[in-house]
């Protein structure tokens, strides 16, 4: 019996010493784990005496997590604009069940702006955002993620939140997710404290892994640059002269405007409109104007074009990016 007392506190010990960081998680949490010694001896006579003894213990539970970014980059987005989506991953990397609460914080240094509005959505199962009528609203305390051990169990999680308006082609907006534990006493709380009681099936302790029980991970946004752009040129098709090149700007001449419009990147353009001022020692010809080629009236009316007040002026309302669209009028020079 004296050996066995040696042998256990000799054990009890050496994890004692086990540096924090070295915890391996593996077998899962609760798991009984036995352990006999034997002793043989003879006495005289009689030979082959065997004693043994056995101990056994439960290993106690440690709760750890990562949570990851998903998306490729920042993810471009214009101001005002709404319902943009951040991926995430939160995994369980401890060795017992765990379940995790999320939050969101957008006031975050180091950005430009503090997005809007966020709201949580828990994943379908196919890792991608089909949209919120798809997707489960995360609601606190009602459907708080549960995750097997050891990085077998993880979830897709998509943060969604609204730009507001007035921000700078560039500026950036981080959206922090945060996964505590719902463990008690385990929120907030350093690496290695020991929560006695609170393992899995209550009869075991919970440690604070190296992870800590909270984990966050930061999702940014940029706002896309020049969403619309524009690029004018001005040619003499006619100069009087029965010219079909090299025709010159002179009095009596004939210019075509052209004005393409390039809506880039991600979203919509909203009542995207287009004035053009006739400019002063010319004239408009009337009936020139075209849109991607096709006849526009002068007239207030039906069709998107019109001139009215010495003004060229197309509406082309929404335009879902990307897309490209040609504008064309003629003048006289005076």
């Amino acid at each position: 019996m004296a050996m066995k007392r040696f042998i256990l506190s000799t054990f009890l010990l050496a994890g004692l010493l086990l540096p924090v960081s070295s915890w391996a998680v593996g077998t899962g949490a609760n798991t009984i784990i036995n352990n006999t010694v034997n002793i043989t001896y003879d006495t005289g006579a009689v030979t082959g005496l065997t004693v043994n003894a056995s101990v056994s213990f439960r290993v106690d539970e440690i709760i750890a997590a990562t949570h990851t970014w998903q998306d490729a980059g920042n993810i471009i987005v214009l101001s005002p604009d709404s319902n943009q989506v951040l991926t995430f991953l939160l995994t369980n990397v401890g060795n017992g069940v765990e379940t995790f609460a999320l939050s969101v914080n957008n006031a975050i240094a180091g950005d430009n702006f503090d997005p809007l509005n966020a709201r949580i959505y828990l994943d379908n199962g196919n890792g991608i955002f089909d949209g919120i009528l798809v997707e489960t609203l995360y609601v606190p305390g009602v459907n708080d993620p549960v995750l097997d051990a050891n990085g077998v169990d993880a979830i897709v999680i998509f943060v969604l939140n609204d730009i507001p308006a007035a921000l700078l082609a560039t500026n950036t907006g981080i959206s922090r997710i945060i996964a505590s534990s719902t463990t008690p006493g385990a929120s907030g709380s350093p690496v290695g404290t020991i929560l006695p009681g609170q393992g899995d099936g209550g009869l075991i302790d919970a440690i604070v892994g190296t992870t800590t029980a909270d984990v966050n991970a930061n999702g940014v946004y940029e706002v896309q640059a020049n969403p619309v752009g524009l690029v004018k040129s001005a040619d003499v098709i006619d100069d009087g002269s029965a010219c079909t090149t090299g025709c010159s700007p002179i009095p009596g001449a004939t210019i075509r405007y052209s004005v393409q419009v390039n809506v880039i990147g991600l979203g919509i353009a909203e009542s995207l409109t287009i004035a053009d001022v006739i400019p002063v020692n010319t004239t408009y010809l009337p009936s020139s104007i075209t849109l991607d080629a096709i006849a526009m009236s002068d007239a207030v009316d039906a069709d998107a074009g019109d001139f009215t007040a010495n003004t060229v002026t197309i509406n082309l309302g929404n335009v879902n990016a990307p897309a490209t669209r040609t504008i064309t009028f003629d003048v006289t020079i005076n």
